[in-house]
Parts: structure tokens; C-alpha cells; sequence
């Protein structure tokens, strides 16, 4: 088996069983494990990735030299 196949089954049993384990917590089936963080969790992680393109964003207008301009003949 190729290496991709190999590795696009991989993704595909790991989304099943994150899948399963992520529903489990969320409707609190796994003790131990708060289901409120279930949804606390991947809304930090998503204002978290979205603070940081909007950090990189400005990181790369700030270090960026000005375009020269483009002259007329």
C-alpha cells in the first residue's frame, strides 16, 4: 500500500474515533470529563487561530518594505 493510502486511512479511522470520543464528551457519557468544556475548549481554540492570523497579518504589513512606485515615461 502507498504511503498516501496508507496515511488517507489513518485521517479516515482517526476522524471516527475523534468524532465518537468528542460526541461522548459533549453529552457528558465520559466521566470525568466536564461537557461544558466540550464547547469551551474549541471556542478558545478557534478566537485563539483567529488572533493569531490577525497578529500575523499585522506582523507582515509592519515588516513589509513600501512597494517602489511604479514611475511614469
Amino acid at each position: 500500500m502507498r504511503l498516501g493510502k496508507a496515511f488517507g486511512l489513518f485521517l479516515m479511522l482517526a476522524s471516527v474515533i475523534l468524532t465518537t470520543f468528542y460526541a461522548a464528551w459533549f453529552f457528558g457519557l465520559i466521566s470525568g470529563l466536564d461537557p461544558e468544556l466540550a464547547v469551551r475548549v474549541p471556542i478558545l481554540i478557534i478566537v485563539l487561530f483567529f488572533f493569531f492570523v490577525v497578529g500575523w497579518t499585522g506582523y507582515v504589513m509592519y515588516t513589509t518594505p513600501m512597494p517602489r512606485s511604479i514611475r511614469r515615461g
